[in-house]
């Protein structure tokens, strides 16, 4: 079965189930000076060891997804460069379920734009982002070590059950989508 969905705009709220959003804070910066303000400590990864760094180039491609990854051991940091991506994501029924697959119905897609990032929970399913309008790059942090349920470097792909898939922006490539169904 497709499901069809659409893009929402990234806020606290609405990502909660899923992690956290890092973005300006509406309040005063704490740090001030000539030329910049400066908002410490605005949300933390919960690390044990070493964070490595990736960078990916997210091409315009068809708005589709067949398979998710997870990571039941760590969190993922998740930061836009240069233009909005969005990220699809779905939840975890069972952190302890080794054989899990993701559950199309419980996919959302949500919009980041430069400046703000998001940090991805442990088990939360997630595809690579997709550039909203053009390619684009960003970068992920993750704590360097194996997660509880074999290493991901061999394969994380799990594809959802019964051969689901998920659309956003119609299943249309990005230069066809209609513009307002990723506002």
């Amino acid at each position: 079965m497709q499901h069809s969905i659409n893009v929402e705009p990234l806020t606290k709220e609405a990502f909660e189930p899923f992690g956290k959003v890092i973005d300006l804070p509406s309040y005063a910066p704490p740090k001030t000076g000539d030329g910049w303000d400066c908002w410490n400590y605005i949300d933390m990864l919960d690390v044990h060891e070493p964070i490595g760094f990736g960078l990916v180039i997210t091409k315009k491609r068809e708005f589709l997804v067949d398979a998710m990854e997870r990571h039941v051991s760590r969190e993922e940091l998740l930061l836009t460069f240069d233009q909005e991506i969005i990220q699809p994501v779905a939840l975890c029924a069972d952190i302890n379920d080794p054989d899990e697959h993701p559950d199309a119905s419980t996919v959302r897609c949500f919009r980041i734009k430069p400046g703000q990032a998001i940090i991805i929970g442990r088990g939360v399913w997630h595809s690579p982002a997709y550039p909203a309008h053009d390619d684009a790059r960003y970068m992920f942090a993750i704590e360097k070590k194996k997660d509880k349920f074999g290493d991901e470097m061999i394969n994380p792909w799990v594809d959802f059950g019964n051969g689901d898939t998920v659309s956003f922006g119609d299943g249309l490539s990005i230069s066809e989508a209609d513009p307002s169904l990723i506002n």
